[in-house]
């Protein structure tokens, strides 16, 4: 998988694209992926030969990639168009001059932070900070069969508590290419700060280990 050409600039190792010759960078798990495929017996002789899920993972990683710059693009160009307009008119008292600021602004000019209500700040994660971000692991765990993919969640837990991250500020930042940017596959790092929420809810409706003797009894 190294480059066959000169002229790319993204690395050692790439993919190019039998279709539209497109290269597309491959970091160190995508190559740990390749390397576990031939291991188990698959041939990867060409770039054709790779797996059309290895495809697809790479052309959504592309998607993210571009949506996010878009995204960060656009939110430039609010913040610059959102600055309040005083219209001085001669004459007049400045008790009288109108003046045109956020409060009057349409919706597309407020920063994105005025014009979202979220509700981050009202998630209650119970105990431990740093335990409950294994707990949160080890519930994506029970919930996929591949170990593969199960180590893929450890390392992103891992990723987390290394840079000293609870799942409060997780969620809060909800930035999935923080984690890819570490090597964590673009799917699992876009569910460990999806579901931050759902696991919440999940605890909230389980009882107490008092309630559940209570109830066994």
């Amino acid at each position: 998988m190294r480059c066959p050409s000169s002229s790319c600039h993204l690395g050692p190792h790439c993919w190019q694209d039998p279709h539209g010759k497109k290269h597309h960078a491959l970091r160190s798990h995508h190559l740990k992926r390749l390397i576990a495929f031939v291991e188990k017996g698959g041939t990867l002789e060409s770039h054709g030969d790779v797996l059309d899920s290895f495809r697809e993972e790479l052309y959504l990683e592309e998607r993210q990639r571009l949506e996010s710059q878009q995204s960060k693009n656009k939110m430039g160009g609010t913040w610059g168009n959102s600055l309040p307009i005083n219209i001085n008119i001669n004459g007049i008292p400045p008790s009288s001059q109108t003046q045109v600021s956020d409060s009057t602004a349409t919706p597309a000019m407020r920063p994105p932070a005025q014009a979202q209500v979220q509700e981050k700040d009202d998630l209650n994660i119970p105990g431990l900070r740093d335990v409950a971000v294994k707990k949160y692991t080890a519930w994506h765990e029970a919930n996929v069969e591949d170990d593969a993919l199960k180590a893929q969640f450890r390392q992103a837990r891992d990723v987390a508590l290394a840079n000293g991250l609870d799942l409060k500020l997780i969620h809060e930042d909800h930035d999935p290419s923080f984690f890819t940017d570490k090597g964590i596959m673009v799917g699992i790092a876009r569910q460990f700060v999806r579901d931050i929420g759902t696991w919440v809810r999940s605890l909230d409706s389980v009882p107490p280990p008092e309630e559940a003797s209570l109830m066994v009894a």
